[in-house]
């Protein structure tokens, strides 16, 4: 067995200089092998986030099934760099979804309205959705368009649909206790419905209304089922 070399006396000198062929000290080591490593981490996630993005504005323009070419020349990045981040696109599209639903999800959260009217849970209820459909609006497009050959993003879009339901019963829970049990569901969904992406994209995208417009409509629709008019 080799015995541990002791340390060199402290000869006051300097410790010899290293030539091109000796090789790196420990620290030397350290900093070849984890910094470029960290730098390749934080330039593939910078890869990854654009590539995401790049979809999720294609989206927005109505491109729903971009090409590999076309978001890799959006995003500035290489269509080998592409692929490593997502084996298919299929898979980036979902990247995409799963990020604005999260937004989406933040985005309509109501602190506790209970202090509110009802006029004024309705305005706060009605512009909350507008919020969330204007950024969402490209992804919310998508997920309806491909849910039916899709079956993870079909379950997604359908939990989001439960959320939006849940919403309402929680906002204008004090209007609806006020009706038979057996009507507040169909008021509910009603009330769902009259606010929901779909009724949005159609007056919006398809009708051209403004948003004031919409939250005109909506508010007074969401009254009349509530019966506060």
């Amino acid at each position: 067995m080799l015995s541990q070399p002791s340390d060199p006396p402290d000869s006051g000198t300097e410790a010899p200089r290293r030539g091109p062929g000796d090789p790196p000290a420990d620290g030397q080591i350290a900093h070849l092998v984890d910094g470029p490593v960290d730098g390749r981490s934080a330039r593939r996630e910078r890869g990854r986030a654009a590539a995401v993005q790049a979809v999720v504005e294609l989206f927005d323009t109505g491109e729903l099934r971009p090409s590999a070419d076309v978001v890799c020349r959006r995003a500035g990045v290489s269509s080998a760099s592409l692929f490593r981040y997502f084996r298919t696109l299929d898979e980036l599209y979902r990247a995409a979804f799963d990020e604005q639903i999260a937004r989406a999800t933040a985005l309509a959260r109501m602190e506790d309205l209970s202090d509110l009217s009802t006029s004024e849970r309705i305005e706060r209820f009605v512009a909350g959705r507008l919020d969330v459909f204007e950024v969402t609006v490209g992804v919310g497009r998508m997920a309806r368009a491909r849910a039916v050959d899709h079956a993870d993003i079909a379950r997604a879009l359908g939990r989001a649909r439960a959320r939006w339901l849940r919403q309402v019963l929680i906002v204008f829970r004090p209007e609806l206790e006020r009706f038979d049990p057996a009507e507040v569901p169909a008021r509910a969904a009603a009330i769902d419905a009259v606010a929901s992406f779909e009724a949005w994209d159609l007056l919006v995208g398809a009708r051209a209304v403004s948003r004031h417009a919409v939250e005109r409509s909506w508010t007074t629709a969401i009254a009349a089922l509530l019966a506060v008019l």
